[in-house]
């Protein structure tokens, strides 16, 4: 009897003690989800800037000589429409301006203009001639495009396109005396691509490639045998670096 009220009582205390034990024990909390990570920062492109450019470009003209054959004081070996090309490497450089507008995301959109100068000069010998050569000389080129692109970090990967133009001069050069004619505006298309890299928060740096695609012109030359008409169509593929400053 004695053996059982010891036992009795023994787990009684141990009892105790364990509630109290346990009654100072940390609750373990509830699981918590991690927090959702912050939403992208992108680099802000919208602004307007201006900046400077230059680069090299590659012309090339398609000439047609559409002079009559039977008296073309020029190419009497020809046919009329005969054509030959003319090509050069030249250098050029300007200045652009436009405007980006990013809302968000990394996606940018904008619009863009330059405006410059090619010293370019190709010319060839009309294959119908000794001694007669037909090109193009220098003078500004142009174009206002649609700007598209998608923002990587602080680099900006875009395609552009819309119209451009180019007024060089016409050169001609025969034995014979004669008065030329300069052409018209070449006027056309502009389309590319390129990337711009953010140097800080006003100021970018980008390499770009544009290939202008500048229609026909005619011009005509005037000579002792009459006036003889030529075709030109023009066209460049440009590589150029440039720097813009954004305004805001």
């Amino acid at each position: 009897m004695k053996r059982l009220l010891f036992a009795t009582t023994a787990l009684a205390v141990f009892a105790a003690g364990a509630s109290a034990y346990g009654a100072d024990m940390p609750v373990t909390p509830a699981y918590q989800p991690p927090p959702a990570p912050p939403p992208p920062v992108y680099y802000n492109w919208s602004g307007c800037y201006v900046g400077l450019h230059a680069g090299i470009a590659q012309s090339n003209v398609e000439i047609a000589d559409n002079g009559n054959a039977a008296h073309h004081p020029f190419a009497p070996l020809g046919t009329p429409g005969q054509k030959f090309n003319a090509s050069d490497d030249s250098l050029f450089g300007g200045g652009q301006l436009g405007c980006n507008l990013q809302v968000n995301s990394p996606f940018v959109v904008g619009f863009e203009s330059d405006l410059g100068w090619i010293d370019m000069g190709p010319t060839a010998l009309d294959p119908g001639s000794v001694n007669t050569t037909v090109g193009l000389g220098s003078g500004f080129y142009g174009d206002i495009t649609a700007r598209g692109g998608y923002a990587l970090g602080s680099a900006l990967f875009y395609v552009k396109g819309g119209w451009a133009f180019y007024n060089g001069k016409e050169t001609f050069s025969s034995s014979l005396p004669t008065t030329n004619v300069d052409v018209a505006l070449f006027n056309g298309w502009a389309l590319g691509a390129g990337v711009e890299y953010r140097l800080s928060y006003n100021w970018s740096a980008k390499l770009e490639y544009l290939h202008l695609g500048l229609g026909k012109q005619n011009f005509f030359v005037q000579s002792a045998g009459g006036v003889f008409q030529f075709n030109e169509k023009l066209s460049l593929d440009t590589l150029k670096i440039g720097v813009n400053y954004k305004f805001y």
